[in-house]
């Protein structure tokens, strides 16, 4: 049961929350529409909340005290990274009418965001010019230049119209302007490039091992050098891939503790990444030198999971274990040649060199096809997208999307297969 404390002078309250943290609450001035500012932050304890607290409101005060004529002067880019950094620096920010709460940006999605103003903003006009002189018809230009003039794919131009927009739309809730040049083409232009990523993505044909491929490439790792057995810890990681759908960062996570052999289970609950922000402090000093390190996070979309191993994918972890010289509870299940867990960022390229020497063509590419397989076999012996869904940590949609193809051609080794939602 919550238990809630009134602090004294009208400082906030406590609530000790059933699972023993602490959330504070604490009214800090007022909103643009006239409506009081409540803050909220949850921590350990109340001290860690204060803490929170103080933060919280200096970064208020801060953008409290820009006018708005200040804002207006200053360029896109620097409205990006301004927004950037309250994004970094706020415990908690409430986004909307509703008062909706969101948590602090993850380390990947601050270096996505800090490369897309570097790369797609800050280079170009359209960057330099000031805020208040950005018309609709110079976002929409630039977005379309993007498309004709660069190799950007779709979701990355696509991201770079999100970033501008979302910048806007703060500044607008923060009361520094009152016009979002983006809100009177946003609808119109990501139509246009939704259709434009479903033309180009490769005549809307997408590749899945077929399973001629599944045997040459099973036969090829279980034959590797067992002299060498960070290597063919490698190898087997692929096939584990194959056969539980799950992502590169989350295999990279696992360690013995995670699976429970007696019952064929797995426990899927955290993920590795390699980052280039991977404190608050670091995060928004955009002209530092990145340093990139790794890191563990919550899996993606927060999908924790335990799942039921194949016999395959059991027979795969007790071979790796046989062979590792590291099988104690706490340590990782997939290793490199240092003994250290592996990392995200280097298994393209490996599972690439793997693809290669087992001698396939170059539509065969990356971790995600293998994920992509698995989804589609599963989806064929008549598993429901639901379950599919559970399985690998996703929501329907977008497995119907992007790991079933639902609407495009799904091409298995020289064979067109085309999968058909019965619901649709």
């Amino acid at each position: 049961m919550e238990k809630k404390e009134k602090r004294k002078n009208g400082e906030g309250s406590f609530i000790h929350l059933p699972d023993g943290r602490v959330r504070m609450r604490q009214q800090f001035g007022y909103h643009p529409n006239g409506k009081q500012r409540i803050l909220t932050v949850t921590d350990t304890s109340e001290t860690k909340c204060l803490k929170r607290m103080k933060a919280r409101i200096n970064t208020l005060s801060y953008n409290d005290n820009n006018s708005d004529s200040e804002i207006k002067k200053i360029s896109l880019t620097e409205l990006c990274y301004k927004h950037l950094e309250y994004d970094c620096n706020s415990d908690i920010k409430i986004c909307d009418k509703d008062d909706k709460k969101k948590d602090l940006l993850k380390p990947k999605a601050i270096d996505r965001r800090k490369s897309t103003i570097k790369n797609q903003i800050s280079v170009y006009e359209i960057g330099k010019r000031k805020v208040n002189s950005i018309t609709s018809n110079m976002v929409k230009n630039h977005i379309e230049y993007l498309v004709r003039n660069t190799s950007l794919s779709v979701s990355s131009i696509e991201k770079t119209l999100d970033v501008i927009n979302a910048a806007y739309r703060w500044a607008i809730e923060q009361g520094y302007i009152s016009n979002n040049p983006c809100t009177a083409m946003i609808k119109k232009t990501k139509k246009t490039l939704n259709k434009l990523e479903t033309r180009n993505s490769s005549d809307g044909v997408v590749h899945i091992l077929s399973p001629e491929q599944i045997i040459s490439l099973e036969e090829y790792i279980l034959k590797m050098d067992k002299k060498v057995p960070y290597q063919q810890i490698m190898g087997l990681s692929v096939l584990l891939l194959l056969y539980t759908g799950m992502r590169v960062g989350e295999m990279c996570a696992l360690r013995w503790s995670d699976w429970m052999a007696q019952s064929q289970s797995l426990d899927i609950n955290k993920t590795r990444y390699v980052s280039g922000s991977n404190t608050v402090e670091e995060s928004y000093v955009f002209d530092k030198k990145t340093e990139y390190k790794p890191g563990e996070g919550p899996v993606k979309n927060d999908k924790a999971r335990t799942i039921k191993l194949s016999n395959n994918a059991t027979e795969i972890l007790m071979m790796i274990n046989k062979i590792s010289p590291k099988t104690n509870l706490d340590d990782y299940i997939v290793i490199n040649k240092n003994l250290n867990p592996s990392n995200p960022s280097n298994y393209g390229t490996n599972i690439n060199k793997i693809y290669s020497k087992v001698g396939f063509g170059p539509e065969i590419t990356g971790a995600h096809i293998l994920r992509r397989t698995f989804a589609t076999n599963r989806y064929n012996e008549g598993k429901t997208l639901e379950k599919i869904a559970s399985y690998i940590g996703d929501t329907t949609d977008t497995v119907k999307k992007h790991y079933l193809c639902l609407t495009k051609k799904v091409m298995s080794g020289d064979k067109i297969i085309n999968v058909v939602d019965m619901d649709d």
